[in-house]
């Protein structure tokens, strides 16, 4: 992955540990159905690919204990700081953290563990079909990978209304063809590249949440703490041009705006699972 996607994630690791306990009550539901997939049983061995804050593998790894082990994986050394810490504050002693990249080979042993976990992070690769064929590769024959890949721009205006007003500003570039938030969204791209890599009978769903904002302020804050490329662009930013892109955002949050003045916008991403 570019030396400048590094940068951006070691930046935003910070922002990320701060919004850990709003994001995982959020998401939730998607944690859940991943785990179900999984199964996960007292003994197995786990890896969580591109982990972050650790969501998921977290609850994982209370499922496998006794006995079992989580690996937790991040390409940047920040990320995976933030999530050890996380893990001891919430108690979790049955995990290992490790750097590995998932653009390049795994760094595990083929056919030797259980599951493989990996929330938003394939499409966010160069190549995330090849991690997909190294995921099944380090796998026992019948372990299992789950993993979600957000559906489209227009699903989840969240995260795609702030940059839709950042690039109509001319506050930033639009986003170039490639690996992004997006990229798999198209219906049937998550079980094609799932099948191209050698899985057996993907199962895939979408899933809708709802993420919510105390208020405007809330929302932008999350944008800007989450996104370094929106932290860049807001301190770029003059007064005016500002003031612009807040007024273009409230116009969209009304929206989605509660009696009580909070936002509910709403989310949906596929969720999928499938055998080695």
């Amino acid at each position: 992955m570019a030396l400048d996607s590094r940068d951006r994630w070691a930046r935003a690791a910070a922002g990320w540990s701060e919004r850990a306990d709003w994001f995982r009550a959020a998401t939730m539901p998607v944690s859940a159905w991943m785990l179900d997939a999984l199964a996960p049983q007292p003994g197995h061995t786990i890896l969580e690919l591109a982990a972050g804050i650790g969501d998921v593998g977290f609850l994982a790894a209370e499922l496998i204990a006794p006995g079992g082990e989580l690996i937790s994986t991040d390409f940047v050394p920040e990320m995976l700081t933030a999530a050890q810490r996380r893990a001891e504050r919430l108690g979790i002693e049955n995990v290992r953290f490790r750097q590995m990249d998932a653009n390049l080979p795994l760094d595990q042993p083929a056919a030797s563990l259980d599951a493989v976990l990996c929330r938003w992070g394939y499409m966010l690769l160069d190549d995330g079909e090849a991690a997909l064929q190294e995921t099944r590769r380090v796998l026992r024959p019948g372990g299992r990978v789950a993993l979600a890949a957000w559906a489209g721009a227009d699903e989840n205006r969240w995260s795609s209304a702030p940059t839709r007003v950042f690039v109509e500003q001319g506050a930033v570039e639009p986003t170039p063809p490639g690996p992004s938030q997006f990229a798999w969204a198209a219906e049937g791209a998550v079980a094609g590249h799932m099948e191209a890599a050698g899985f057996i009978d993907p199962e895939v769903e979408s899933l809708d949440l709802v993420f919510r904002f105390a208020d405007l302020d809330e929302w932008w804050a999350h944008v800007i703490k989450t996104s370094t490329r929106a932290a860049d662009a807001n301190d770029a930013m003059d007064f005016a041009t500002r003031s612009d892109v807040l007024a273009a955002l409230d116009e969209i949050g009304s929206e989605f705006e509660q009696p009580d003045g909070s936002l509910a916008i709403p989310a949906r991403t596929w969720v999928a699972a499938a055998t080695a």
